[in-house]
């Protein structure tokens, strides 16, 4: 037997041979003395008391335990929880930073390609414009050189023309016949 059971037990005895001492246990009047309904209702009571620690002292003791453990278990979870989600807030904090980095060297990156299409562009713009001017200077010059020519052209079958009237007339029957037979005689020459 524990000791609680033991002490139950000589508050039982205690109570009874208290009762038991009292002269008039059983009267039904009386100012101040114990009624023997009361007196059943104690010892029952208490009866009922050690009968309850005595058959529920193992279920309870190990219901606190299994709880204690419960709780224990649960706390150490709820710490372990709680590391892991500062781990993970560290975690997402060193990435959004590194993430804020990277958006930054890509927007350097993005105007420093952009500034060198730009320089790129120009470049290309000044050549095409070069390239343009010096083929506009090409064909200017070949229509130059095609007017020359017609004008030329236009000059000698002017020249011809006008010799032609001239000579049609200056020129008589007279002049005609010496001049052929002078290049006749040319033709004949240059034959032999």
């Amino acid at each position: 037997m524990s000791k609680t059971s033991l002490c139950l037990w000589f508050a039982v005895l205690g109570l009874f041979s208290q009762a038991v001492s009292v002269r008039d246990l059983w009267a039904s009047e009386g100012g101040g003395k114990i009624s023997g309904e009361l007196f059943w209702q104690v010892v029952s009571f208490v009866l009922l008391v050690i009968l309850l620690t005595y058959v529920l002292k193992k279920p309870v003791r190990v219901f606190l335990i299994k709880r204690r453990e419960d709780i224990k278990n649960s706390l150490e979870q709820s710490a372990k929880k709680e590391e892991e989600s500062r781990k993970n807030s560290e975690n997402w904090e060193k990435k959004l930073n590194s993430l804020s980095q990277e958006i930054a060297e890509l927007h350097k990156k993005i105007s420093q390609e952009g500034e060198m299409e730009r320089q790129r562009i120009i470049e290309k713009a000044i050549e095409e414009g070069d390239r343009i001017r010096k083929q506009a200077q090409v064909i200017a010059e070949q229509e130059v050189k095609k007017a020359r020519f017609a004008l030329r052209k236009d000059m000698v079958d002017l020249s011809v023309e006008m010799a032609e009237r001239l000579l049609k007339e200056c020129t008589r029957p007279q002049d005609q016949e010496r001049l052929v037979r002078e290049y006749i005689g040319k033709m004949r020459s240059a034959g032999d």
